[in-house]
């Protein structure tokens, strides 16, 4: 079987599963996530990347089609940044009937721990191009890039002890 053959059952599926859809929930049916019941859309959870760069922390989330000034609430603590918001599906067309929709929508809240307290000062916040960022200082102590490893001992486990 040739790549190509792969790719046209693989379309061939896809059609008879539509169909199939169609079929059960009539011709005005709405998937929005295959593997989710029907009338539940997956959540919407932003694609996010941490990295260090000249001695600060970077977050960076993906954003596309929010308002920040509006939807986005970026809120630091002595032990955790959270960063929430909303995206919002916009009903423009009414006239459009979806079989499969891939784009979420909705409410979403990240946290991420930080290793040491930082001020609130010390936050910068930046959007651009539907990417967030978020700059403060890294940690003044960085942890082990090298874990130690813990040995394994073979036996019973007897009130949390191995013997």
């Amino acid at each position: 079987m040739t790549q190509l053959d792969i790719w046209n059952e693989m379309m061939a599926l896809e059609r008879r599963f539509d169909d199939f859809v169609r079929e059960q929930l009539g011709p005005r049916a709405r998937m929005s996530f295959p593997s989710l019941p029907t009338g539940l859309q997956k959540p919407f959870i932003p694609s996010t990347d941490a990295l260090t760069r000249d001695g600060m922390t970077v977050i960076r989330l993906d954003l596309p089609g929010i308002d920040p000034e509006k939807d986005v609430k970026v809120t630091v603590s002595d032990d955790e940044l959270v960063v929430s918001g909303e995206r919002k599906h916009k009903e423009e067309v009414k006239e459009d009937d979806f079989y499969r929709m891939e784009a979420s929508y909705g409410s979403f809240e990240r946290h991420f721990p930080l290793a040491e307290p930082v001020a609130d000062k010390d936050v910068k916040v930046q959007y651009e191009d539907g990417v967030l960022e978020i700059v403060f200082p890294a940690p003044k102590t960085s942890p082990s890039t090298k874990g130690k490893e813990i040995p394994i001992k073979i036996g019973k486990v007897r009130s949390g002890k191995a013997s």
